[in-house]
């Protein structure tokens, strides 16, 4: 993973950045927040390591957020810093083009599953596809288990689960297109 720090929000005494690989070393999050309490003019830090956040809280007449990056560079060791509206650095980018595109395991899945699709159509005559076929399946199954059972249990959690997920998917499909999605959050304060 790239180190990058990536100032998400800045104002006199205020400054939030992202430390992505903080999430996966929540003793170098501890480490770094007790070093920027040492350094003159900080009053408050803040480290969130499953997201990578850290806050800090400062006089603005002691301490810019030019110094404070300075830092958070020599304590990490990282140089470089991406401010909001630059380009992000080329392994980033590729990132967020997979995140555009679909990863390639997605794209080889659903190009699978459309190919069967395909074929479900074409044995059919084109009356049936492979979610209808799924959802015939899936019914006949149901079925066969209360016949054999007598009863009518209730479902797994995680079949609850997953069709409240599918409802939410297929009655909200046309928010979740037009949403445009937030690679870096900053916990609620400003947009990412």
């Amino acid at each position: 993973m790239p180190r990058i720090i990536y100032v998400i929000h800045s104002s006199p005494g205020r400054t939030r950045l992202r430390l992505p690989w903080l999430r996966h070393d929540a003793k170098q999050a501890t480490s770094l927040a007790d070093d920027l309490l040492r350094v003159e003019g900080v009053h408050e830090v803040q480290v969130r390591p499953y997201t990578g956040s850290v806050l800090c809280i400062h006089d603005p007449q002691d301490l810019d957020t030019g110094h404070l990056l300075a830092e958070v560079r020599r304590r990490t060791g990282v140089d470089v810093v991406v401010h909001p509206g630059e380009a992000p650095p080329p392994e980033e980018a590729a990132l967020l083009r997979s995140l555009a595109e679909g990863s390639g395991v997605a794209r080889a899945a659903s190009l699978f599953f459309k190919g069967v699709n395909v074929d479900v159509l074409r044995a059919t005559g084109g009356h049936m596809d492979l979610g209808a076929l799924a959802t015939l399946g899936f019914a006949a199954a149901g079925a066969v288990e209360v016949a054999m059972k007598g009863k009518l249990s209730a479902p797994p959690w995680f079949s609850l689960g997953w069709w409240a997920f599918r409802t939410f998917v297929s009655t909200e499909e046309v928010a979740i297109q037009n949403t445009q999605a937030q690679v870096r959050q900053d916990g609620g304060d400003t947009p990412g």
